[in-house]
């Protein structure tokens, strides 16, 4: 996590404006919340977050982070990161809709935009009947840094 008090404001306020945008009311506990996600580089844990949160002196409990967790995550502002093994974790948007290569060593994400799927997807619709509204896909492999280590 980076220095909280490095945080680019700018990001904040987007933010901000984006959650007041959607209808939702911009109360310190959800403010904190911001201030302390854009502080992180990279993914983080509910867990993670709620230490951040405490060290700042805006200790939140478990409903209240979880409810505004999944808040910001219904409204974009938020992506949730599904794991193998552990926990969900978050990574502020950076895309409407993106797609995630996560290190099963040391944690990181990579996101990129395209992901080929329009055919199969039309394909399945044909075939199932189903309109299909979204899709996550999300791979698991070993990033270089990790590879170089080995």
């Amino acid at each position: 996590m980076t220095n909280t008090h490095a945080v680019d404001d700018g990001r904040v306020q987007h933010t901000l404006a984006k959650v007041s945008a959607a209808g939702y009311k911009l109360t310190a506990p959800r403010i904190a919340v911001l201030r302390a996600i854009h502080a992180f580089d990279g993914v983080f844990s509910a867990a993670d977050l709620e230490v951040a949160l405490h060290q700042a002196g805006h200790p939140l409990g478990d409903a209240s982070l979880f409810r505004t967790l999944k808040l910001y995550t219904d409204i974009g502002v938020l992506q949730r990161i599904h794991g193998t093994v552990d926990c969900h974790r978050y990574m502020v948007s950076t895309h409407p809709h993106a797609h995630r290569v996560i290190c099963t060593q040391c944690g990181r994400v990579s996101e990129f935009a395209e992901c080929g799927l329009e055919a199969l997807i039309s394909g399945l619709e044909a075939q199932t009947g189903y309109h299909i509204a979204s899709h996550i896909l999300e791979l698991f492999g070993v990033c270089g840094t990790c590879r170089a280590t080995t």
